[in-house]
């Protein structure tokens, strides 16, 4: 611990090192938060949006910490009122977003205290420190408060009028599969349900400006059907940073990826679901394209579309995350090593099984020497501990992991049983 002068010099420089991870924060927040308000954690798209609102929060707070400005004018962040929008528009009760407030002042204080006691000795400093940075941060919560309540009720006026939440409800009862007239549901959708349903889902991060992020999602999805020569769709908001979206018909899925690589706006990524048949293709499709969301969101370097038929293996294996990393350690032994060398003998491994375990082809696709890829091959069979004909498949399942999701399925230390 360092003894730091004053209260005030105290709460800057706890403000400045909690800045530096300001992300990490609102992301701990956030999962501290699931157990008081289990609504907002339904789908990955409140969940991001609870994210970024407490990303808002934590920022102005320590905006006002590092003494750039004060909680009576630190402005109210727009992802924190985007998020009012959002609950509004689920027809989430307004007392969960309190609630959530209410919590989320508890988890930060908690969080605040030990900042502070980390750096401080003396314990009046720390006790002058507490309440100035409490007394700061009950007023910027009592203005928050006061402005959510405002757009939630705004909002929510606004959206249970209109026509658009009309189109919602309809959509979320046969996403829940509940049994209504199809004919009648199509001509509130304005959308052919008997045909084949295919299913898109755009996301982007949310800068809080929902007007103009549903402006872009809407905007992306339809120029990728138009070049596509795709027919006409449909589009419902999914919150503020994402928006759903069907095709009826049989679009080209492969012209699809080819025209999502020449969109505008890099930020927005779109997963699309496989064109399923019958009255139940309108949910399955959906579910598939959420799934082929949530590998996309994993990848290092996710592409502009990502089709569930590409990754419908991947996302089932990947369910259990952390089982998924101990099959691959398990599996893989020492091959799993987070080292350029390990890396370089996946790939080759990776490529020679793509190619039916033909070195010829493999040794071509990898711009190297047959007698190269044949070196490696022994030494892949040295790391695992067996041959390449034992256990094939699930070395073939542990590859793939690793070259969907990348590091992220590695061991950080491993440890072979």
């Amino acid at each position: 611990m360092v003894s730091v002068g004053t209260a005030e010099d105290a709460i800057v420089a706890c403000a400045q090192d909690l800045a530096a991870r300001a992300d990490e924060v609102a992301v701990a927040l956030s999962e501290q938060l699931a157990g008081s308000v289990p609504e907002f954690f339904d789908d990955d798209d409140l969940i991001r949006e609870v994210e970024a609102s407490a990303y808002g929060n934590v920022a102005a707070m320590l905006s006002v910490f590092r003494a750039e400005t004060v909680a009576e004018q630190v402005p109210i962040r727009p992802e924190v009122t985007a998020f009012a929008s959002t609950v509004a528009r689920r027809q989430l009760p307004l007392e969960s977003l309190i609630q959530s407030y209410r919590v989320g002042q508890t988890l930060f204080s908690r969080l605040w205290m030990d900042v502070l006691a980390q750096r401080l000795t003396e314990q009046q400093v720390f006790i002058e420190a507490l309440h100035r940075s409490f007394d700061e941060l009950n007023v910027y919560l009592d203005r928050v408060v006061a402005q959510l309540v405002s757009d939630y009720e705004r909002e929510r006026d606004r959206w249970v009028l209109g026509e658009a939440a009309r189109r919602t409800a309809v959509v979320e009862r046969l996403l829940r599969g509940d049994r209504i007239p199809v004919e009648h549901a199509g001509r509130q959708l304005n959308h052919d349900l008997r045909a084949p349903q295919t299913a898109l889902v755009a996301w982007m991060p949310s800068h809080g400006e929902v007007n103009l992020q549903l402006g872009a999602l809407a905007g992306c999805l339809t120029a990728l059907t138009a070049a596509a020569g795709a027919p006409r769709m449909l589009m419902v908001p999914a919150g503020t940073c994402a928006m759903w979206a069907w095709i009826a018909g049989t679009p080209d899925l492969d012209r699809l990826a080819e025209c999502a690589d020449r969109l505008p706006k890099s930020e927005v990524l779109i997963a699309a679901g496989q064109t399923t048949e019958g009255v139940d293709g309108f949910r399955i499709s959906h579910e598939q394209a959420q799934r082929a969301r949530r590998v996309a969101a994993r990848m290092p370097a996710p592409p502009r579309l990502t089709r569930h038929a590409d990754v419908a293996t991947v996302a089932l294996l990947a369910g259990d995350e952390e089982e998924a990393r101990r099959f691959v350690a398990r599996t893989l032994g020492e091959l799993a090593a987070r080292t350029t060398a390990a890396e370089q003998l996946r790939e080759t491994l990776w490529v020679f099984l793509q190619e039916g375990g033909n070195t010829r082809r493999a040794s071509e696709r990898l711009f190297m020497h047959r007698n190269t890829v044949l070196y490696r091959l022994q030494r892949i069979e040295a790391l695992l501990g067996h041959p390449l004909e034992q256990r094939r498949l699930d070395v073939e399942v542990a590859l793939l992991l690793t070259a969907t999701f990348g590091a992220d399925m590695l061991p950080a230390e491993p440890d072979y049983p």
